[in-house]
């Protein structure tokens, strides 16, 4: 019995995201392909790999579970087998720190992506505030590290503008006695932009929920704990972005910069074109 290699490829997809539109957006297939992918390794298989319920995956079986194991030893091999006899192989190993508002772009889709090209490349990624991003990146911690920086600055070298915006749940009411926040800890520029204006504007304000994660800020912001500061790429509905006449000082635009380490290899000068590219290609207008 031999395995279809891109039959495993999308089965381990779906093993991550428990979704069949995220395998098919993920290898480059429809979704009835993969369906099909997957009614076909079952077969070969003897065994249900998935449970699912109206068409939705809910989890895997205890043979998809064990199963799943092989396959990833079986990619494993096979990406490493085809990486092994190219002359361009990327080797090597990258530290890249980057912001917290990165889960809110599909970088984990990309970053993805990138290591199943070059298998043979490891990546540490760590995610942190673009003020230690960036007096990190200056002391050589990371071989490369996206941050945020004022418009103008050189700290990076600037590859994007993106202007931050007001941004709301769908029940939103403005209240004039103070503004609840709903903001990234200390060190991130999105806080020290939205701080800054309201006191330049006078205004009365008090945090309401901090914290490092981008879903769980989301989270708060659905469901009207505060309003919070995003780049207006990174809105997306339910979430709403706050008209200007509702009385909130306009914010300023920021620039997407990066930064490279002293190690200055090849493999870190493409996964920095290829994570640029993508990152300017999500920043464009709708």
């Amino acid at each position: 019995m031999n395995f279809d290699i891109d039959c495993l490829r999308s089965f381990l997809v779906i093993a991550d995201t428990m979704s069949f539109s995220r395998a098919a957006e993920t290898v480059g297939r429809s979704q009835s392909t993969i369906s099909q992918q997957m009614t076909k390794l079952e077969m070969q298989v003897g065994k249900p790999l998935l449970t699912r319920r109206k068409g939705r995956v809910l989890e895997l079986t205890p043979e998809g579970d064990r199963f799943v194991q092989y396959a990833r030893r079986i990619l494993q091999l096979n990406d490493e087998a085809y990486a092994s006899m190219r002359d361009d192989v990327l080797v090597g190993f990258v530290r890249l720190g980057v912001p917290l508002d990165f889960f809110g772009r599909d970088f984990t889709t990309w970053l993805a992506r990138f290591k199943r090209k070059n298998p043979m490349v490891g990546i540490e990624v760590e995610a942190n505030q673009s003020e230690n991003l960036m007096k990190r990146s200056a002391r050589g911690e990371f071989d490369l590290a996206f941050f945020k920086q004022d418009v103008g600055a050189r700290a990076g070298t600037s590859m994007l503008t993106e202007q931050l915006v007001w941004v709301s749940g769908p029940n939103y009411s403005p209240d004039d006695a103070s503004i609840p926040l709903v903001l990234f800890p200390e060190g991130c520029a999105y806080r020290r932009f939205a701080l800054s204006s309201l006191k330049q504007h006078d205004r009365r304000w008090h945090l309401s929920f901090v914290s490092p994660s981008f879903e769980c800020l989301k989270a708060a912001t659905l469901e009207g704990l505060g309003i919070t500061v995003l780049a207006r790429a990174l809105v997306q509905p339910p979430l709403r972005i706050i008209r200007q006449d509702l009385g909130l000082p306009r914010l300023p635009p920021v620039e997407l910069a990066y930064a490279r380490g002293r190690t200055n290899s090849r493999t870190v000068g493409e996964l920095t074109t290829f994570l640029a590219d993508r990152l300017a290609g999500a920043g464009l207008p709708a």
